[in-house]
């Protein structure tokens, strides 16, 4: 009986470890792959990763940029072939910043690679996708020496560097080659005394510098274009052990590293898995995790401290502003960019870095996975999308038996009273208070509210007359408002003509006014408009939509052939745009499939874009004054709209900001405090906020969506 209860003993106590253990790890986020670290803005682009809660950004130092002629000593920082002044500036703004550099030594100079010869020959792609062709392994050793130095905090004015990442990808054939002679592997084994030499040179000018090893592609491919390994089977040669539930050692070589990294692109959810055996996407990090741990078992990885596991790139194109039926849905990716950061933590990774502050150029670059959206060649025109704060401040919710799991991590990854707080209906109520541990990391086990609600969040709204009578008070010299339900006159509440609706313009649809039952019309984007006559140019435009579109959408135009008059939409990219002589964007995404108040005025020489009631954007320039046949839903340069839009009024007069949010205030629509990005719909959804400041998570609904196949990256377009 003893012996039975000390062993159940044991086993709780083994149990409550394991558990407190995971519950204390932490979860820090950076960035990765930003090319505005280098330009003039690079100051910006680095306060913006701070912003976004992140601690630490990847920085890639380009050896062949750095090192374009061989060095007489290449040890020494200060030879001459060097060329650090680049990467000088960005390693001192990312710190000034409050971020810790992870820097990746990537790009062998010709002088450093190797020459092909017999059957060691360059992998059978493309030209044009080929990398760096056997490094030196001892060259790429003295050079990370070197950096290792510059960095160390022994050089004045220069900050310390401690983490060091060797090479990125080496099992893609873009990065390093070959990737097989004939039928066998070459790669693994040559990367693996890449490492080595690295890492040995790196400890060697400290002995707390950290190395990085790895940084995968996460799938096996082989076409015209890439030819890759799969990253289980590239890192089981690495750690030489054999596949199988009970790996063997396969050679008596070992890997020096202190952290593990993987790349775990997915081509879906964060739960889904890779479909290679040797693949790795989110939903197989658990199975990296126990390999790496095996190596450590079994000796095959040489390093002082317990290694650990990173990623260290990552993400998923959005839609807007990638057009591509297979890119995340806007709101969907904030769930899941919350939900891979929890998913990633429980498979014990430590570290995640995000792939993109700011989306690419659309469509003529890769990437849409950005945290912000593009708005232009500045960072400054930039907008957060939803992910921004799932990532900066991510939390989950899941039901159970007993009620609801909850877990999340704080934006200032630092410990805080936290307040879980539970909305069903239209108010918020109060669950339970959680204290995040020293991390910012916090979970819990909790019971739902009781349904019934004590307490409403603040809500925007005024409604002191309808909507229609609000709009006529401010006199509009013509108001179509669409509500007609057959026919092809559209109506003209002002004493002016009447609009025409041609093509096949749906009647009756559900219109953007809550407290009215005044219908809207839909356009199908191949030839609905409504024909409203001359109309010469406003100084105020007010239209409300309701699109997805993923094209230039023209809600009111009276544009000629030439560009003159005014143009008000939406963009592909998801923002309003207004069209007057000159282009000028808002910033707020209203491509969301829900109704948006869109305002363009123009006065003495100043444009104003108002999204729901407030301003979005402003412009300076003097337009060309005059007008042209004007049409709903169609423009001579981008032509049919999709979508349904609802009460249309101009105005030879500009609205002033408090008309606008009085025109949006009586229509009924409401913002819940907290819902910014307006991501609730029916059902129940959780959210945490911090007792001290407010801050809140994006809502997180406790109604689990289907996965889908997306694109695991960038290209959609």
């Amino acid at each position: 009986m003893g012996r039975l209860f000390a062993f159940v003993l044991l086993l709780f106590c083994a149990l409550s470890y394991a558990t407190t253990t995971a519950a204390a790890r932490p979860i820090q986020t950076a960035v990765a792959g930003e090319r505005a670290f280098t330009g003039t803005e690079a100051g910006l682009a680095f306060a913006r990763v701070r912003a976004a809660g992140a601690t630490a950004v990847r920085l890639g130092l380009l050896w062949k940029e750095v090192a374009k002629r061989s060095p007489a000593s290449a040890t020494n920082p200060a030879d001459p072939a060097y060329q650090w002044a680049s990467f000088d500036r960005q390693v001192r703004l990312a710190v000034m910043h409050g971020l810790r550099p992870i820097v990746q030594i990537v790009d062998a100079p010709a002088w450093a690679q190797g020459k092909p010869s017999g059957s060691v020959r360059p992998d059978p792609v493309d030209a044009r996708f080929r990398g760096s062709f056997r490094p030196s392994p001892v060259a790429f050793g003295r050079f990370a020496r070197a950096a290792a130095t510059r960095y160390s905090g022994g050089t004045a004015g220069l900050p310390r560097v401690r983490h060091w990442q060797a090479w990125n990808e080496p099992n893609v054939s873009g990065s390093l080659m070959p990737q097989f002679i004939g039928k066998r592997t070459a790669s693994p084994s040559w990367y693996r005394t890449m490492l080595n030499e690295f890492a040995v040179n790196v400890h060697a000018v400290r002995r707390d510098n950290l190395v990085i090893a790895g940084g995968l592609s996460p799938f096996t491919v082989k076409n015209a274009f890439t030819i890759a390994i799969g990253p289980l089977r590239f890192m089981r040669e690495v750690l030489c052990l054999s596949g199988g539930k009970t790996p063997k050692a396969t050679c008596n070589q070992r890997a020096r590293f202190d952290i593990w990294a993987h790349h775990p692109y997915t081509s879906g959810g964060p739960t889904r898995h890779a479909y290679g055996a040797d693949d790795v996407s989110l939903g197989d990090l658990p199975e990296m995790q126990r390999l790496l741990q095996t190596g450590v078992r079994r000796g095959k990885v040489l390093s002082r401290r317990q290694v650990g596991f990173w990623i260290t790139e990552f993400s998923w194109d959005t839609k807007p502003p990638d057009p591509h039926a297979r890119a995340v849905p806007i709101k969907l990716h904030a769930r899941w960019v919350s939900e891979a950061l929890y998913r990633v933590w429980k498979a014990g990774v430590s570290l995640v870095a995000w792939f993109q502050l700011r989306d690419d150029a659309y469509p003529q670059e890769c990437c849409q996975s950005g945290l912000y959206f593009r708005r232009g060649s500045s960072l400054r025109t930039d907008q957060p999308k939803p992910a921004f704060q799932a990532f900066r401040f991510p939390f989950v919710a899941y039901r159970e038996r007993a009620g609801v799991y909850v877990w999340g991590r704080t934006s200032t990854s630092r410990a805080a009273q936290v307040v879980v707080e539970q909305t069903s209906g239209k108010a918020w109520k109060r669950v339970g208070t959680l204290r995040a541990n020293a991390h910012g990391v916090f979970s819990a086990r909790m019971r739902l509210a009781s349904p019934r609600a004590t307490s409403s969040p603040r809500r925007i709204t005024s409604a002191v007359a309808s909507y229609s009578q609000t709009v006529r008070a401010d006199e509009p010299t013509a108001y179509w408002r669409l509500g007609d339900t057959s026919g092809t006159v559209a109506r003209n509440e002002e004493p002016s003509s009447p609009g025409t609706y041609l093509g096949g313009v749906k009647l009756g649809v559900a219109g953007a006014l809550v407290r009215d039952r005044n219908r809207a019309a839909s356009f199908d984007g191949r030839n609905d408009r409504v024909s409203v006559g001359g109309v010469g140019s406003p100084e105020a435009v007010e239209l409300w939509v309701r699109t997805e579109a993923t094209r230039t959408n023209p809600g009111f135009s009276n544009r000629n052939t030439i560009n003159h008059y005014v143009f008000l939409g939406t963009l592909g990219s998801g923002n309003a745009l207004a069209y007057d002589l000159v282009e000028f964007q808002g910033a707020k995404w209203v491509t969301d499939g829900r109704w948006h108040h869109v305002v363009y005025t123009y006065e003495r020489g100043a444009g104003r874009l108002y999204v729901d009631g407030t301003l979005d954007s402003t412009a300076q320039w003097t337009r060309v004054e005059g007008g042209g046949p004007a049409h709903i839903a169609f423009d001579v340069g981008f032509g049919y709209f999709r979508g349904s839009i609802d009460e249309v009024a101009v105005y030879h007069h500009a609205l002033t900001p408090t008309q606008v949010k009085r025109h949006y205030d009586a229509s009924g629509q409401r913002i819940i405090a907290g819902d910014q990005f307006q991501i609730m719909g029916k059902g129940t959804y959780l959210r945490a906020r911090l007792v001290t400041g407010g801050e809140a998570s994006l809502p997180f609904s406790l109604t689990r969506p289907p996965d889908r196949y997306v694109l695991p990256f960038g290209g959609g377009g």
